[in-house]
């Protein structure tokens, strides 16, 4: 039967570990993190006005593209490329609200750079960032500035894992409470989390589209690299997660894998896909009634692992 929209965020189907913690590790949310993070919420470490680590986890958040100007990129002779962009808010949609008041590229995020002229296109690693500047490396040692185009520029930050839920010293009552989500207040100090950060763990999510209208991502898309959101084409003002339930809304973003035409974009998403949910090659699924297990049409469910992620990445953030 066709699929509907219903997706629970990424919800652990298999890892190198065994029952019941599968690989969890514990960490760290700042008390004062606003933004709630629901079971099945990719995450990401938090970072501060100037890009560096705190040691916190926070919600995380898909590419973000930024604002440069033709003239904006520069690169200088001892191999760095400096790229000034216009600032974001914080309350700018896919940008974390306990963030700064201005947003800043996250140390050891990667960047693709696309459609420049004079300096290089591909993918980059960045060394430090501010609100308005992100700096990183590279090899052209020619100073240069590009000025015949408006270069496309977007972060790629690395998941740190997969939330699962957390503990902490309610402020209201007066005890230690269980939760499997993060409700962005109530904690007196930090807040103990559980995250999935196997190399190995595998998830079962459902595809979306946050562009268009969503299509089945089929066998001939195993392989490719996917990202995530929580907003798709048929609604407006949607936020992740549901509170009554705390998990999470967060779906496998079929429009992101539009970006492998980009030198770089594809490998730099968060996700692999690995194979179909429950689809037997050359036969219907035999759980082919059962919502997001109809591989011929939009919203089926698929098998991802991480692909940019802290645990495979070897740059920390």
């Amino acid at each position: 039967m066709p699929n509907t929209f219903a997706p629970v965020g990424f919800a652990q189907y298999s890892g190198a570990g065994s029952a019941p913690t599968y690989e969890q590790t514990m960490a760290a949310i700042a008390s004062g993190n606003t933004t709630p993070i629901f079971f099945n919420d990719p995450v990401m470490q938090a970072s501060n006005a100037t890009g560096v680590g705190t040691g916190y986890i926070a919600q995380a958040t898909g590419p973000v593209t930024l604002t440069v100007a033709a003239t904006g990129i520069a690169t200088v002779a001892t191999g760095a490329m400096t790229i000034t962009f216009t600032a974001i808010s914080s309350s700018t949609a896919n940008i974390p609200t306990f963030a700064s008041t201005n947003w800043a590229a996250p140390v050891g995020s990667v960047v693709v750079v696309s459609n420049a002229t004079g300096v290089p296109n591909g993918v980059f690693t960045v060394t430090s960032a501010t609100s308005t500047t992100v700096v990183v490396q590279s090899t052209t040692a020619t100073a240069a500035t590009s000025s015949a185009s408006t270069p496309v520029v977007t972060v790629y930050v690395p998941v740190a894992g997969v939330f699962t839920g957390c503990k902490y010293l309610s402020v209201s009552q007066k005890r230690t409470v269980w939760s499997n989500y993060w409700g962005g207040s109530d904690a007196s100090t930090d807040v103990i989390a559980y995250v999935i950060t196997d190399p190995n763990a595998r998830f079962t999510v459902q595809t979306g589209n946050s562009n268009t209208t969503a299509t089945a991502v089929g066998q001939a898309n195993v392989g490719e690299n996917i990202g995530f959101n929580w907003q798709d084409s048929t609604a407006t003002g949607e936020t992740n997660g549901r509170t009554s339930t705390g998990i999470s809304t967060m779906f496998a973003d079929q429009f992101t894998l539009s970006s492998a035409g980009v030198l770089g974009a594809n490998a730099a998403l968060p996700f692999r896909i690995i194979a179909l949910a429950n689809f037997e090659p050359g036969q219907t699924s035999p759980l082919v009634g059962i919502n997001g297990n109809d591989n011929t049409s939009g919203y089926n469910e698929i098998i991802v692992g991480f692909n940019n992620a802290m645990p495979r990445n070897f740059a920390g953030v």
